[in-house]
Formats: C-alpha cells, sequence, structure tokens
C-alpha cells in the first residue's frame, strides 16, 4: 500500500485506491524509448507551444500503473512522451521517458495546471479527468488539465525490482507490527524487498527521487513553451509540489497543495500518521457515538475508543477466526481502520467491521472485504520504495525501530506502533542523488495550502510545520472536516481556491466551518 495514497473528495474513484482499501480489509528499468504509442519531441526551448510534442491517444491502464485491470480511459485525454535526463547533472547522459496527459477546456486564452499523484506508486495519468470534478468548475472551465506518471512509475520508464508477490501485499505495505508487538517479521520483510532491488533495479535506482520528478515536471513546462506551470498535488504531491516551488519559485506558477506532507516528506509523514489517525478517530467516534443503537460500539466517544481498543487487544491475544479460513488479529483491525478513516464515506463500513469484530463473529458481506493476501504489481512497490528510500536516510539499526515502536504504540494506541515501523529503507543498497531541499520563505507568494482539520494521513499541526517554513510564501485553507483530502468541487474551500488558481488575489489564509 501506498504510504500517502490521497484522492480528493469528488473525484472519480480510481481503481488503484479502492484495490487498495478492499486489500487492507483484506528487472531492469526502461531508459529509452517510450510506450510505444507514438513519439514526441525532444523538450529543447521555451516558448515553442508545445509544438514538439506529438499527441496522440493514451497508453492502456493495466496491471503496471497500480490498478486492478485494464479500464477505460476518458477518451477527451490525449498523452505524449517527453525525454528527460537520468540524472540531470550529467545531462547527456541515459534518457528516461516521461509519459504526460492533458485535458484541454476549449478556453481561447487557458492557464495550464499539471496535476501530481498522492502515493508514490500510481498512475497519475488519469489525474486530469478525476480532477475535473474535484475542483471548482469556475477553475476547470479555463484551464487545461494535465497530469503524468512520475519517473520510474506505470508509463514513464517503470521501475522494477522483481519483489516476491508475498512480499507486496497491501497489508505488508504498511507494516504493523505482529500481534505480540514484535517486528522480526517486518525486518525480514524490509531486508528481502530492500534486497530485491539492489539485485535488479541496477545503476539508475539512485535516480528515482522527488527532487528528479520535481525537475521533470519542469522540463514537461519546457517542452510546452509556457513561462510558467501552476501545480497542484494531494499527500505525495504536495512534496512534490513543495520541491517544484521550492526549486523553482519563478516558474511554478501557483502552487495548491491539499493534506500537506510536513517537510521532512514521506518519513516524516508517515511517523507522524498516529497523531493523524488519533485527530480522525475523534470524529468517528462522535458519529458512531450517536449510532449506538445500530453498532454497539458505545454511546459516547471514550466508549468508543475503549471498545475498540479492548477488541484488538482480545484478537491480538485470541485472534478471530474467518469464513475464510484466516484469521483476523487486532494489529489487522487497526490497520483496515486506518485505511477506512481515510474518508468520511467510510464510516458506516468502519463501523460494521468493528461492531462485528466486537460482537466476535464477522459476517460473509464483512469477511468478503478482509483480502489481507491481495497482491499488487511489481512497479508499484518497487517505485514507492525507490522513492521514499531514495528522499532521506532513514535509521539503519533494527533494535532502533524496536523501541521506537514500542514508544509509538504507548502514546498513540490506535495504530500499534505502526507509524515509527521499520522500511526497506532501512536496508537500502543506494544513496538517493539529491535529498529534497527544504521549503524556505524567500520566493514570490505563490502557494496555497488546502488542509482538513482532522486528517489521518496528513495531520493539522504538521501541516501548520510547513506553512511556517514557507513564511510569506504561503497561505492555508484550514477545512472544519474529516478525512484525507479537501472537498473544494465547491463551498468555502472551492472559492478560495478558484480565486487563487485562477489569479484573482494572493493566497489568503481563511477558515471553512463544517458543511452537512
Amino acid at each position: 500500500m501506498s504510504p500517502l495514497s490521497g484522492r480528493r473528495p469528488g473525484a472519480r474513484p480510481v481503481p488503484a485506491a479502492l484495490a487498495v482499501v478492499a486489500a487492507v480489509l483484506a528487472g531492469a528499468v526502461a531508459c529509452s524509448g517510450g510506450p510505444g504509442h507514438r513519439t514526441a519531441g525532444s523538450p529543447t526551448s521555451a516558448g515553442s507551444g508545445g509544438a514538439g510534442l506529438r499527441w496522440g491517444p493514451c497508453p492502456a491502464a493495466d496491471a503496471v500503473t497500480g490498478g486492478a485491470g485494464p479500464v477505460r480511459r476518458d477518451p477527451r485525454q490525449q498523452c505524449t512522451t517527453v525525454h528527460v535526463p537520468l540524472d540531470y547533472h550529467s545531462p547527456d547522459g541515459r534518457r528516461l521517458t516521461v509519459e504526460v496527459s492533458r485535458i484541454r477546456s476549449g478556453a481561447p486564452r487557458p492557464k495550464s495546471l499539471m496535476t501530481g499523484q498522492g502515493g508514490p506508486g500510481g498512475s497519475g495519468l488519469d489525474l486530469p479527468s478525476q480532477n475535473e470534478s474535484a475542483l471548482p468548475a469556475r477553475v476547470t472551465r479555463t484551464t487545461d488539465l494535465y497530469g503524468l506518471d512520475y519517473r520510474g512509475i506505470g508509463h514513464s520508464s517503470p521501475l522494477h525490482c522483481g519483489i516476491a508477490p508475498a512480499d507486496r501485499t497491501a497489508a505488508a505495505g504498511l507494516p504493523y507490527p505482529a500481534a505480540d508487538g514484535t517486528i522480526d517479521a517486518n525486518a525480514a520483510w524490509a531486508k528481502r524487498v530492500a534486497g530485491a532491488c539492489a539485485q535488479h533495479a541496477g545503476q539508475a535506482l539512485p535516480f528515482f527521487n522527488t527532487v528528479s520528478i520535481a525537475r521533470d515536471i519542469n522540463r514537461i513546462r519546457i517542452a510546452l513553451g509556457l513561462r510558467t506551470l501552476s501545480y497542484t498535488g494531494t499527500s505525495y504531491g504536495t512534496y512534490v509540489g513543495q520541491v517544484y516551488a521550492t526549486l523553482f519559485p519563478a516558474t511554478s506558477g501557483r502552487v495548491l497543495l491539499d493534506s500537506t506532507v510536513p517537510p521532512g516528506g514521506v518519513e516524516a509523514a508517515i511517523q507522524n500518521k498516529g497523531r493523524g489517525v488519533e485527530d480522525a478517530f475523534g470524529g468517528f467516534a462522535r458519529w458512531a457515538a450517536g449510532r449506538d443503537s445500530t453498532y454497539h460500539l458505545g454511546g459516547t466517544p471514550p466508549d468508543v475508543r475503549r471498545t475498540v481498543l479492548s477488541t484488538a487487544r482480545d484478537l491480538n491475544a485470541t485472534p478471530l477466526p474467518l469464513m475464510t479460513g484466516k484469521s483476523l488479529t487486532g494489529n489487522q483491525l487497526l490497520e483496515a481502520e486506518q485505511a477506512l478513516l481515510d474518508q468520511r464515506a467510510n464510516f458506516p463500513g468502519l463501523a460494521e467491521l468493528l461492531g462485528a469484530a466486537h460482537a466476535g463473529s464477522v459476517p460473509a458481506d464483512v469477511t468478503s472485504k478482509l483480502q489481507f493476501g491481495s497482491v499488487f504489481p511489481d512497479n508499484f512497490f518497487s517505485a514507492q520504495d525507490a522513492i521514499v528510500c531514495n528522499d532521506s536516510s532513514w535509521p539503519k539499526e533494527v533494535a532502533g525501530y524496536r523501541r521506537a515502536v514500542a514508544r509509538s504504540a504507548a502514546r498513540f494506541p490506535l495504530t500499534a506502533g505502526s507509524p515509527a515501523n521499520i522500511w526497506p529503507c532501512a536496508f537500502w543498497p543506494v544513496t538517493g542523488s539529491e535529498h529534497p531541499p527544504k521549503p524556505v520563505p524567500r520566493g514570490p507568494h505563490n502557494i496555497l495550502m488546502a488542509q482538513n482539520t482532522a486528517d489521518p494521513s496528513t495531520p493539522l499541526s504538521e501541516a501548520r510545520r510547513t506553512l511556517r517554513a514557507f513564511g510569506d510564501r504561503a497561505a492555508m485553507v484550514t477545512v472544519e472536516a474529516t478525512g484525507h483530502g479537501v472537498a473544494m468541487s465547491k463551498g468555502c474551500a472551492a472559492d478560495a481556491v478558484a480565486d487563487f488558481l485562477l489569479g484573482e488575489g494572493p493566497a489568503r489564509s481563511r477558515h471553512c466551518p463544517a458543511t452537512r
């Protein structure tokens, strides 16, 4: 599972994202050439209007992108290929291909907005289509929307580590400790995954990182012949946006960050999920307490919390047999809870699961969702781990992770120590070619952050750290809501976002009250 696989509320569902939720409830690098559906020009000069790029049908959405299988793409979307350096410090060396998509607005003088994927790990080619329904209509009527598969992902020179299928299940992707709290199995998994990448990824491995992704987006801007290229991203996509705005302050246009990762990137975001889940669980507990006659989790929020934690303890001591022949531990229950807290629309399903587990009998319709063994494509996990591990230097000592997991579990019991657990990064065989720069307050006032007050994946407290780091460059719209990804298609947040992206005034901080 991607650590930060965000999707804006209102966007049409992404097969990869749906598969991730279901599952939790449940080689070589091609460095040249394109996907074969057409060729594209080389991005060599600004001001060309993108004339050197040849647009055509987008490649099929298939398993390489992390999807559940072939799906029908929006027929309005067009795609092209941009060639970029593997190593920007050796621009005349090996090349990668980056697949780019677009949906044109039809406006006579359109604005241009690049949309960045969360995760990392999944394809971003369908983001233009998905964001049409998620962004304010006032924006999409006059803006050409672009998307891309980040380097190493999907149809952009995909990275393959040859990770064993058993090591790329959704349950493995967010490493929860064993039922007894130990992490020996997690450490063994992390070592196997890192070893697979060391054996199969090749010499290109260090160059799959967020700095290079941000440089790719600027190279796309040049290929399109644009003076500036605005950007929006959700979750991990906000980290790409931070780096893009920091490296290219004069040409990054307007940068909208939705559900913002802290300045330390994905590593810091993972470590702060304990705080985020606690924040979001409060909203769920209030919701469930008001429906105690239906779900029987408790009549007050503290009662709901006690029910969930006591059920998890009981299942860790005695796992619950399921109709599938597998069993459900308490930590697996908490892992499913973490995934479902991402969207308020999941609350009924989450309450049903928790209530059934508390009662000691999970019915067939709920059991069918517990597909812990669902396997994700090798490219999904390979690219995810490469980007996350190349971006920062993770601790190496397994004993240190054991201590950190115990401390985290004591402080944030709803996540059982998972945010502090070991990743393949502890055994990563290479050092990333570039670590991302920290945000700085120097530059134009061109960043707007949008943030829910109770976000399980990117908590408000960490978004505020990013806001402080950018200083006068940024403003923040806070929305009184629970979930990961701000609803911005209408209402208070939509007005603020549209005014900002359309250039109708500087970014301004404001608070949007809860909506019914």
